[in-house]
């Protein structure tokens, strides 16, 4: 966890120096280390980097991979996003994802679809909370290896 927040606060301290060309943008806010809470939601998140246009924000996420995005980080970063319309009042209708790695950006559309799938995401995981229970261990090991949590499930490693 030491090198991913290394790795983190370089790609911040270099995120400071760049424009917005990367997202599209010609102009916009940045924030870093965006903190947000919603009781509605029963949702907290750090984003790591906010950029607001006018009436929009768009969340970015940074990832130490060499991957594409998956369904995991689309979520994430959707939640983020309806955060971000819960607490400040702003549309947020899609995101980016940024490889340290690879150093390519992906665009994420906050469609529908990943908004039902994210909320559901939600409200599951806030029933384990209430439950105190965990969720059963990945069929995809191989996911294990760049998870944050591996160290507490003892099911898998």
């Amino acid at each position: 966890m030491q090198y991913g927040r290394e790795v983190h606060d370089v790609e911040v301290a270099l995120e400071k120096q760049r424009n917005l060309q990367r997202y599209g943008l010609h102009q916009g806010q940045r924030e870093f280390a965006v903190h947000m809470s919603s009781e509605a939601l029963e949702l907290t998140g750090i984003a790591d980097l906010v950029v607001t246009v006018g009436a929009e924000s768009y969340p970015v996420e940074f990832k130490d991979t060499t991957r594409e995005p998956d369904l995991g980080h689309r979520m994430q970063l959707c939640a983020y996003g309806l955060l971000l319309e819960a607490t400040r009042q702003t549309k947020s209708p899609r995101g980016f994802w940024h490889s340290t790695r690879t150093r390519e950006t992906f665009e994420v559309e906050f469609d529908a679809r990943l908004r039902k799938r994210t909320l559901q995401a939600i409200r599951e995981i806030n029933l384990f909370i209430k439950a105190e229970r965990c969720p059963d261990p990945t069929p995809q090991v191989a996911k294990c290896l760049e998870c944050e949590l591996k160290n507490f499930c003892g099911d898998v490693i």
